[in-house]
């Protein structure tokens, strides 16, 4: 009877291939969601490298919208397929090197992202409530964005210790490995301390972000009529600015709660039901869709980027079909790499081209 029991029991224990499959078939909204943002996110931000390189004149805000477009890029390579494979095999990822690298990298296009956005923050205050004050050269811009990925280098390098292999233990002695926090740190207060220090991190980031907008806002509302057109295209780009940052914040939300709860609230308050156990890997990694949105945005802000995009997607349309674009000779980016630079030319037209620029919705000016 005993042995009857004994191999009843035996034969209900999952193999760590069921559980495998098992749990990465809970986490398949997160799979296909990343997925989705894979493709749609590198296919936009080249897109914004082309045009803003090619189409836009140097300035601050072209230097940071291109920074950031690396870096969205960049998670999109690499972030976001590194979540991805650890989604598919979230109890066989065996090659430790690969999870921690990983980890790691992702975390400093997820901190440098932050930073890039608080950054474009501080420039814009300066430039509409500080307009006399130090001005930020497009080289001061280069190099603040520099040092901004230096600072998340430095903020992310205890991922190279903390993230591992974690073993998860099975009935029947059926050992997972998790690319999680390492099993060798994970009892210790080094993970807790690290959470604290990247929650405040992002919670200064938050208010900074909020209290700056809010400035910006209020000086915008207290223009002249003298002012009035300059303000206008200072009213556009921050409209822009602020979109960037809320599609910030509310992406980055759902990480920071998650790892605030799990952090200060060591009891699990969620049922293991298939709905919790589904939507949670999804949310913990919402914040990819701060590298993926960004384009939407231009697309729907900037009317210069709008008019790109649709001649370009009429361009491709043509060669698809193998006809011959109308003006296809105005459709070649050299043709307008430096259409915005006048410097050198002689014109009695100057003021027609100077009030054409601000009346374009030339948004390359920060």
């Amino acid at each position: 009877m005993m042995n009857t029991t004994n191999s009843s029991a035996f034969q209900n224990v999952k193999t760590l291939e069921e559980l495998n499959n098992e749990k990465a078939h809970q986490r398949l909204p997160a799979v296909v969601f990343l997925s989705i943002l894979i493709v749609v996110g590198i296919t936009g931000n080249i897109i914004v490298l082309v045009a803003y390189s090619c189409k836009y004149r140097p300035s601050t805000f072209r230097t940071f919208i291109l920074t950031l477009a690396v870096v969205d890029l960049s998670s999109c390579l690499i972030g976001m397929p590194m979540e991805l494979v650890d989604n598919l095999y979230p109890l066989t990822f065996y090659n430790e090197e690969f999870c921690k690298i990983g980890k790691f990298l992702g975390q400093i296009l997820k901190i440098g992202s932050a930073l890039i956005v608080f950054l474009m923050a501080v420039v814009r205050y300066q430039k509409i409530c500080l307009p006399t004050k130090t001005y930020f050269s497009n080289k001061v811009a280069r190099n603040l964005c520099i040092i901004s990925m230096f600072v998340a280098v430095f903020l992310s390098w205890p991922f190279l210790i903390l993230q591992g292999t974690q073993y998860k233990h099975y009935d029947g002695g059926v050992v997972g490995h998790d690319c999680s926090v390492d099993s060798d740190v994970k009892d210790t207060i080094y993970p807790f301390v690290y959470t604290i220090i990247t929650f405040a991190f992002y919670m200064f980031v938050f208010f900074g972000l909020l209290i700056l907008y809010t400035l910006i806002i209020l000086n915008l509302r207290r223009h002249n009529e003298l002012e009035e057109q300059r303000h206008k295209i200072d009213s556009r780009i921050t409209k822009i600015m602020i979109a960037i940052t809320v599609a910030f914040v509310v992406s980055y939300l759902p990480d920071c709660i998650l790892d605030a709860n799990s952090t200060f609230n060591k009891r699990n308050t969620l049922p293991p039901s298939p709905a919790v156990l589904g939507s949670l890997p999804l949310l913990a990694r919402a914040y990819f869709i701060n590298n993926v949105i960004n384009p939407i945005i231009y697309f729907v802000g900037d009317t210069k980027f709008r008019k790109i995009m649709t001649k370009a997607f009429v361009y491709v349309i043509h060669i698809i079909r193998g006809k011959q674009f109308p003006g296809s000779n105005h459709f070649e980016l050299s043709d307008t790499l430096k259409t915005e630079d006048h410097t050198n030319t002689t014109t009695k037209n100057s003021s027609t081209i100077t009030n054409n620029k601000f009346s374009s919705a030339d948004n390359s000016e920060l």
